[in-house]
């Protein structure tokens, strides 16, 4: 029983998340911050309220990389919902190791 009740409460949290118009779970959002931030040009993901560690995920990238952050409320939020954009301008990193020839070399 005890299994069947973390399962429920587990979807209950996806479920609430959902419904505050996110397209991430809480759990998710500081995962996908560090991500838009090395990406390559402007990123975007609707989320709900922003969790500590998103907020902190979000001082630490931009304190050691150039990306740029901006989180909006959504202007237009459907009845109930809570739901915040966060825009990122990310660094475009790239792997050195990952070049042409380094691949070719590997065959």
């Amino acid at each position: 029983k005890q299994w069947y009740q973390r399962r429920v409460r587990a979807a209950e949290r996806v479920i609430k998340d959902i419904d505050e118009g996110g397209c991430v779970d809480s759990y998710m959002q500081d995962q996908i911050i560090i991500l838009m931030g090395l990406a390559c040009g402007v990123s975007q993901v609707r989320s709900g309220p922003l969790t500590l560690h998103t907020k902190t995920a979000i001082h630490l990238l931009e304190s050691m990389t150039a990306a740029q952050f901006t989180v909006t409320k959504d202007p237009n939020p459907a009845p109930g919902e809570q739901s915040y954009v966060i825009e990122c301008r990310g660094i475009a990193l790239e792997n050195a190791y990952l070049t042409q020839s380094n691949s070719t070399d590997m065959d």
